[in-house]
């Protein structure tokens, strides 16, 4: 079996082996939690449209 902290070091190896992966990686991460951000924000807007034109 394989010690977690030595998968961890060879994927922090590997990370910093591949620098344009690395800057891949970052950016989708990046967009992922930038798309969330937006579907929570539109999502909770119309939420709150609605709320309003119940007269809530």
């Amino acid at each position: 079996m394989v010690a977690p902290a030595n998968v961890a070091g060879e994927a922090l190896d590997f990370l910093v082996s591949n620098p344009l992966f690395t800057v891949v990686l970052v950016g989708m991460l990046g967009f992922v939690f930038f798309m969330y951000l937006l579907v929570r924000r539109t999502l909770l807007g119309l939420r709150e449209g609605y709320d309003s034109g119940k007269g809530r």
